[in-house]
């Protein structure tokens, strides 16, 4: 028997995830940044992190099936099948992941912005 998508097993998860691919890329990237690279390198660590956590959520929410997978092949085929499923979900944070990219580098040319307008850049 199969579920149906509802709110709860289809909306909720990728309302989540679409506020977490905003919102992870955030906690990689200090405020007082002036790095490019810095920022292209927390984006690259948010994906990764993006993939493991919809994966979590993938299983927390399609609990069912992933208790008949554990029976059936264990661990590793419910972590498979988990990860195979996340990649996914990047429908859902992708997007807010490009977009938090971009305002994180519009926040680096604000930040060297400044400094020049105060004669600190070398």
């Amino acid at each position: 028997m199969t579920e149906t998508p509802n709110i709860w097993n289809t909306g909720l998860p990728l309302l989540i995830l679409g506020a977490l691919g905003w919102l992870v890329p955030r906690t990689f990237v200090s405020t007082d940044t002036r790095s490019h690279g810095s920022v292209a390198v927390a984006v690259v660590a948010s994906a990764i992190a993006l993939v493991a956590i919809s994966a979590l959520v993938l299983v927390a929410f399609d609990t069912l099936a992933y208790q008949s997978a554990m029976a059936v092949g264990g661990a590793f085929l419910v972590a498979e099948i988990a990860l195979r499923g996340s990649v996914l979900f990047a429908i859902a944070w992708g997007p807010m992941l490009l977009l938090s990219w971009f305002n994180l580098a519009q926040r680096v040319e604000v930040q060297r912005g400044k400094d020049m307008a105060k004669g600190n850049m070398p």
